[in-house]
């Protein structure tokens, strides 16, 4: 009896020690940041006869304080190879999978509203909505100084203001997405 005692202090301290190491490593790992490694790459879609690129996301939603989680949002551009015309969408990411069926996202830059034209919903590991962005719009991202994403699906609305570090890389990317296209050269594609 005496000899058990020092073993099961000796396996408490070493539980003791083990039991935060656990909880630091959950943290970091549940705070890792959202971005993407395709960001900003132009990607060759020859069967499509177009080009695409992506911005890195912007998670708007909160975890703890300062920690931002899903829901997230990316803007993604396409162009066409053979018109050189492109198109932009914003990208709205659920973090959670959900029930109600999606029915878009509007978008509030200063003190006006723009509902955006639905062009997809992605049902993959999540729910990706994707949302036309018109010129109008780019052009008031790229002006605007305050910004507000809206998800609305059939049973709520949620609204989520961003902060002025997540407007201003809203902005910043649409513009480095836009130079990033408007550079791309034209694809050369060997039809047989």
């Amino acid at each position: 009896m005496h000899l058990e005692k020092p073993e099961n202090d000796m396996e408490r301290n070493l539980n003791n020690r083990r039991f935060p190491a656990l909880i630091i490593g959950l943290l970091v790992f549940s705070f890792l940041d959202c971005g993407s490694s395709k960001s900003f790459v132009i990607q060759h879609e020859p069967s499509l006869e177009q080009v695409t690129a992506e911005s890195d996301e912007i998670c708007i939603g909160t975890r703890l304080y300062f920690f931002s989680g899903r829901p997230c949002i990316k803007l993604k551009g396409e162009k066409d190879n053979n018109s050189g015309t492109t198109q932009y969408y914003l990208r709205y990411e659920i973090g959670s999978f959900d029930v109600e069926l999606a029915l878009g996202t509007s978008l509030k830059i200063g003190e006006t509203w723009f509902n955006l034209k639905k062009s997809s919903t992605d049902y993959s590991n999540s729910i990706v909505v994707s949302s036309l962005l018109e010129p109008e719009v780019l052009n008031a991202i790229a002006g605007g100084k305050s910004f507000t994403i809206s998800y609305t699906n059939r049973a709520k609305t949620e609204n989520y203001t961003l902060s002025s570090s997540q407007g201003l890389s809203l902005r910043d990317s649409l513009i480095r997405l836009q130079r990033l296209l408007e550079s791309e050269q034209k694809m050369v594609i060997q039809k047989k």
